[in-house]
């Protein structure tokens, strides 16, 4: 069963094709491809070479590879490498990697309230509205995600998967 935690995140099938997840792990891998930020969570540089991914908005992918990321809201911004606007109130989480995937959520005085388990589909997450950190131990093996991003609501992006307008990638 998919999992549904009002209001951090909805579960949804992973519907990203196995030659995509190839396309954009290839992607992921070309040297210096993300720049660190300071709550050990990296980007990758160029948002606008994900286009052809994203036809209804914009794409981003993470990776993590260490422990303790810290616990944050995200907020809209604009990539520094290509000036892509990078909005973030709401994204549609699609794990590359298989390695555990893990995101942790609080309430506004960071206490822990729920983890979202991928366990082989996607969510998503608002990463805007509720506090997150990325759940990973050492040993866990580079996390590599791929994300739709939305300034949309979690409810508006939701209504918006529904409407079989995301769901094909």
């Amino acid at each position: 069963m998919l999992q549904n935690f009002d209001p951090y995140y909805r579960q949804i099938p992973n519907r990203l094709s196995e030659e995509t997840k190839k396309e954009l792990l290839k992607l992921a891998r070309e040297e210096d491809a993300f720049v660190d930020i300071s709550y050990k969570v990296s980007f990758f540089k160029y948002p606008s070479k994900l286009k052809k991914f994203a036809p209804y908005g914009v794409a981003q992918m993470l990776r993590v590879t260490e422990e303790d990321s810290k616990i944050h809201k995200d907020n809209n911004r604009t990539n520094e490498f290509d000036n892509t606007y990078m909005p973030r109130n709401t994204v549609i989480n699609y794990p590359l990697t298989d390695n555990p995937s893990r995101t942790n959520w609080y309430d506004d005085d960071k206490n822990l309230v729920t983890t979202t388990e991928y366990n082989g589909h996607a969510a998503i997450l608002n990463t805007g509205g509720c506090y997150h950190n990325v759940d990973f131990k050492e040993g866990d093996g580079e996390r590599i995600v791929f994300q739709l991003c939305f300034e949309e609501s979690l409810d508006e992006v939701w209504n918006l998967w529904n409407t079989q307008k995301y769901r094909c990638f």
